[in-house]
Formats: C-alpha cells, structure tokens, sequence
C-alpha cells in the first residue's frame, strides 16, 4: 500500500446504472472501443468508479462509471465530461484478475482495519493504467482523511 494525493482532473466518461457485475465489466469494454476509436488508448488511464454502495443503493439504482483522464475537449462522439475532485487514497496494487479483484473487494474491511485506514465517504476507484496493466496488475484507491 502506498498513500497518494490525486489533484482534480478533468474526465471523460460512460455511466450504467444498474447491479454491479457482468454488465460492468461489458461497459469498460465498449468503453476501450470507444477510446481506441477516439485514438487515446496510448498511455491512457481508464478509471472505474462504484459511485454507489450496495448495502445503501437498491441495485437497481447503482451507478457505475468508466472514466479517461484526459484534456481533450472534442470528440467524435458525443460523450459525457465533468471534473473529479482530488483527495488522499491509499492505493492497493492487485492482480488485474477478476477473481483477485473480488477478492480485495471482500475482504475490503480486514484490509481497512490492518492498515488502520480513516477511509471517507467516497467511491473507491479503480485505476488502470497502460503501464501496470501490461505487466497485469491494477490498483484499488480507498479514499482517505489524510493525517
């Protein structure tokens, strides 16, 4: 683990609203299309975010977003845009394996306690950039009140 501050960024994206799960997974890869479509697929940074929380949000009315950091301001498409607020997060490097992913997510509480985490109100992000994930790995960010 290692503590991290993300300074506001400016995103592009694609939202679901439905059950997390398979669908998801469907929209990040019709989200990938886009983006190689769109030509920013080099050295990106493609982020998933859980805006809900499941035990809170009826399934049903879950969001979920894929998100690309970028500056650019016109597309080929019409797409969606807005800022993402900066914040402190503990940042877990994971196996880009969907099983270890789920893993993590399930045992989220016992990894919170260990490292003693004053985690916020926040979605947790999930960030996947060109270079880590080559190598087969992404990371898990856990916002945090920072010390």
């Amino acid at each position: 683990m290692k503590i991290e501050y993300l300074k506001s960024t400016k995103v592009v994206y694609f939202r679901r609203v439905g059950i997390y799960g398979t669908e998801n997974k469907l929209l990040m890869q019709s989200f990938k299309k886009w983006v190689k479509a769109e030509e920013l697929f080099q050295e990106s940074t493609i982020l998933g975010i859980a805006l809900d929380n499941p035990q809170n949000t009826p399934a049903k009315d879950c969001r979920y977003d894929v998100c690309l950091i970028t500056d650019k301001k016109r597309f080929k498409d019409n797409v969606e845009q807005r800022t993402l607020a900066g914040g402190t997060y503990a940042v877990f490097k994971v196996a880009h394996i969907e099983k270890v992913i789920i893993d993590f997510y399930m045992n989220i509480a016992q990894t919170i306690a260990k490292n003693q985490l004053n985690v916020l109100s926040k979605p947790i992000i999930e960030r996947y950039k060109q270079n880590p994930v080559d190598k087969g790995y992404c990371e898990i960010l856990i916002p945090i009140e920072q010390k």
